[in-house]
């Protein structure tokens, strides 16, 4: 019988990081995480067996001494947590491998190139589903014919940046200008209506596709902060259309919103969600599934429906007393089990 799978998750320090860990450790597998993060002052070695510091993902040596990383440890695969990772790590071969041939569990790089730009992703989706008025930022005749499209507000946002980060509301001629002036590589979009946006899990394998939907609110970190299993047939429709335009194998996270007008696209992030350990615990284990493609292995199809739960994030403390950061038991929240079914008043329920 085989042994355990050693896997090495990259920035977990971050919140990100975190989540790859524990949606990880809901898997029914024998799967060990390493961890390794740039900040050496970070908590990230509290959430894994072993922690290491690394370069910076933008430092050139960044690749090399996370290669010799992996072999001095053992590691089977590389899951980078970061966009920037994403960027040093991906490049390498289809899919993505280190110089000493150990997987990293991302998307090819074309694809990363083309969906996690946001204009990019536009352009090549535009016909596979609707799409909210957009423009490129710096394309003065472009931003002129989407004023006189979809008027004001709207929103200005870099092409390439997830959740909330650096998005900016213009509601005159005004804003506009100081809006597409401070944004790095900026995107215009019709500001979109209503309150009901999610976050939907895709996976794509070879003869399936499974997707989970989330609707959430985001928080003061610019993450989902507050989110609940919501099964609407039209998101669900609207992301697998996209899923399967884009060629999608393997996992990634397509934010969308629903309006009067239907369901729109705010953006696609080419990684994991930060509601990827939620996911895990509804059973959509996409971390674990992109674990066992990366390696070769057969990814089993999931059983669904997918429980449904409630996910809240909250403030919490690790302290360092000189040994490295911990838990203080006293603090945790009371525990109990995953329960077999959830109540179906479940979406009545207000945080």
């Amino acid at each position: 019988m085989a042994g355990p799978v050693r896997v090495l998750v990259t920035g977990v320090s971050g919140d990100l990081g975190q989540a790859i860990v524990k949606a990880l450790r809901l898997s029914p597998g024998e799967i060990r995480c390493d961890g390794c993060d740039s900040d050496g002052a970070g908590v990230g070695a509290a959430f894994v067996e072993r922690c290491a510091v690394v370069p910076r993902a933008d430092d050139p040596g960044y690749p090399g001494a996370l290669n010799r990383l992996c072999e001095a440890w053992g590691i089977e695969a590389v899951i980078p947590a970061s966009a920037a990772e994403i960027a040093a790590l991906g490049r390498n071969g289809d899919p993505p491998r280190l110089p000493s041939g150990i997987p990293v569990v991302c998307q090819p790089w074309p694809w990363v190139e083309r969906y996690g730009d946001k204009l990019r992703s536009m352009d090549a989706l535009g016909a596979a589903v609707p799409l909210a008025p957009f423009a490129d930022g710096t394309d003065a005749r472009a931003m002129r014919q989407l004023v006189a499209q979809a008027g004001f507000p709207l929103v200005v946002k870099p092409r390439r940046s997830h959740g909330s980060r650096g998005l900016q509301i213009a509601r005159n001629e005004a804003e506009l200008a100081e809006a597409l002036r401070t944004a790095a590589h900026p995107l215009a979009q019709a500001f979109l209506d209503g309150e009901s946006e999610f976050s939907v899990g895709a996976f794509q394998s070879a003869g399936w596709r499974s997707l989970i939907a989330f609707r959430r609110r985001l928080g003061p970190s610019g993450c989902s902060w507050f989110a609940e299993v919501e099964e609407d047939p039209d998101v669900l429709a609207y992301a697998a259309a996209i899923a399967q335009a884009s060629g999608l194998r393997g996992s990634a996270n397509i934010q969308v919103r629903k309006t009067r007008e239907g369901v729109r696209l705010l953006e696609i992030n080419a990684r994991f969600s930060s509601l990827v350990a939620a996911r895990a615990a509804c059973g959509f284990r996409d971390a674990e599934w992109s674990l066992w493609a990366a390696l070769g292995r057969p990814v089993p199809r999931p059983v669904e429906p997918y429980r449904r739960l409630r996910f809240q994030r909250f403030f919490h403390e690790l302290v360092d007393t000189g040994e490295g950061f911990c838990a203080v038991p006293e603090w945790a929240p009371e525990q109990r089990p995953l329960l077999p079914a959830v109540t179906p008043q479940l979406g009545a329920l207000q945080p």
